[in-house]
């Protein structure tokens, strides 16, 4: 079960990283909207940029990339959705990492043995009492798909 604090702190972070990207895309002369709570909720879609639909997934880090396939609920992951790209805030090389979700999909579909712990790579994980599907993968292990990147400011000034 996650505690109250870690929902509230990964809530936060993810808040952050879609700020950031909205400004990216602004920056950079892109249309870039964000969907709405229904998109949100059942398209897994956060922003529509440039009519297409991107799923940000803030702080994440080189060694540990969760790829969903099936939700809490056992309902379609994000990897299953509607989303064209997937957009990863990779921490370390203060980037935003594009990704077609098809490729990530197809990627993530030949990983079929269960794992026996949240340690290991490459192995479908289920959490104690949910029905979520992940698989845990490294920046290197899917960096072959990686469509784009875009460098950030590390701390923009305010």
């Amino acid at each position: 079960m996650v505690s109250g604090a870690r929902y509230r702190y990964s809530f936060s972070e993810g808040n952050k990283a879609e700020d950031k990207f909205l400004n990216l895309m602004l920056e950079r002369n892109n249309s870039c909207i964000k969907s709405s709570k229904k998109d949100d909720i059942n398209k897994h879609i956060d922003f529509y940029v440039n009519n297409i639909g991107v799923d940000v997934k803030g702080n994440r880090h080189l060694e540990t990339i969760w790829l969903e396939l099936k939700n809490v609920r056992g309902d379609k992951g994000w990897l299953e959705c509607c989303a064209e790209y997937i957009v990863f805030d990779i921490i370390e090389l203060n980037s935003f990492c594009f990704f077609k979700r098809i490729d990530l999909y197809e990627y993530a579909s030949q990983f079929t043995e269960i794992a026996k712990d949240k340690k290991d790579y490459k192995k479908r994980y289920t959490r104690k009492d949910r029905k979520d599907v992940l698989i845990k993968v490294t920046y290197n292990d899917i960096r072959h798909l990686q469509k784009q990147i875009i460098e950030y400011e590390k701390n923009p000034k305010p």
